[in-house]
């Protein structure tokens, strides 16, 4: 068994290096930089850095629109996977056809975005159709439905991903349980909620982990579409830190990044205790 241990390992081992070298090691080293004022004369300033990131203005907005963010689209993409993963289920023909819906896990996010920035620009071919049709497009342009378009541009690249891990973990529910609670006269809803919800919660855990982490890596999409300074609504964290960084204000971005860490840490182990106290209950 020790042997075996050992040759984990040491498969590990140059991933483990990786992560240790490139990840773990410079964000560590960042700490330097959050604790300074400058680079000039590196003056120790203790929590100064963090002080003033948290009272800055634009890291609030950046701060709210992130959190509204993650709010309407981690739950939407939750339901829409489940719900198109219980169709898959019970679809009796056409599950190759229906596999069209993990055409976002093969595409390059840059065509991704691509594809809808012909659609949705403000010379698009939405803007074209609606004045063809006599409709006004202004409302495309207003700042209110600019998140609702992150939104959609988010869950169609990620719902994919969400419906192969419910897949997966529905495959793993005895159909026995399913007969059973169909000569007991259980209606589908009852099913759903006996059964399928209850042996599903680990798998929504971890759909809700990856889902959370994936709404914090949306910037590529955000600058894509609009740019480094999109609309204040849209304006979010990972824009502020980047825009950090080009102005190689390196004590606001290290900062903001332990910030940022430790809410997504606390966030995660918000997760992983409600996953254990389900666990529990159900044991």
């Amino acid at each position: 068994m020790k042997k075996r241990a050992k040759i984990y390992w040491l498969f590990l081992l140059p991933s483990l290096l990786g992560v240790l070298l490139f990840y773990a090691v410079p964000f560590l080293f960042s700490l330097y930089y959050a604790l300074i004022d400058n680079m000039g004369s590196q003056r120790f300033v203790g929590l100064q850095n963090f002080i003033d990131t948290l009272s800055n203005s634009l890291f609030q907005s950046a701060a709210l629109n992130t959190c509204i963010f993650v709010g309407v689209s981690v739950p939407i993409g939750m339901a829409v996977s489940l719900f198109l993963s219980l169709c898959l289920q019970g679809m009796k023909r056409g599950r190759p056809l229906a596999t069209m819906l993990l055409l976002p896990l093969v595409v390059p996010s840059g065509t991704i975005v691509y594809f809808w920035k012909v659609l949705l620009d403000s010379n698009g071919l939405l803007q074209k159709w609606l004045l063809q049709a006599g409709v006004p497009h202004e409302w495309l342009a207003q700042n209110s439905w600019v998140m609702g378009v992150l939104v959609v541009v988010f869950l169609w690249k990620n719902v994919s991903y969400n419906i192969v891990l419910f897949w997966s973990g529905l495959n793993w529910i005895p159909q026995t349980y399913y007969e059973q609670m169909a000569l007991e006269g259980a209606g589908k809803w009852r099913q759903f909620t006996n059964v399928t919800w209850v042996y599903l919660s680990p798998t929504t855990f971890v759909v809700l982990l990856m889902s959370i982490v994936n709404s914090f890596k949306v910037f590529k999409e955000v600058y894509m579409l609009y740019g480094a300074y999109p609309s204040p609504d849209i304006y979010m964290l990972q824009h502020y830190m980047n825009n950090q960084f080009l102005s190689l204000n390196m004590q606001k971005l290290s900062s903001a990044a332990y910030i940022l860490f430790l809410v997504i840490g606390m966030a995660l182990l918000v997760v992983f205790y409600a996953q254990k106290r389900v666990t529990d209950a159900y044991q």
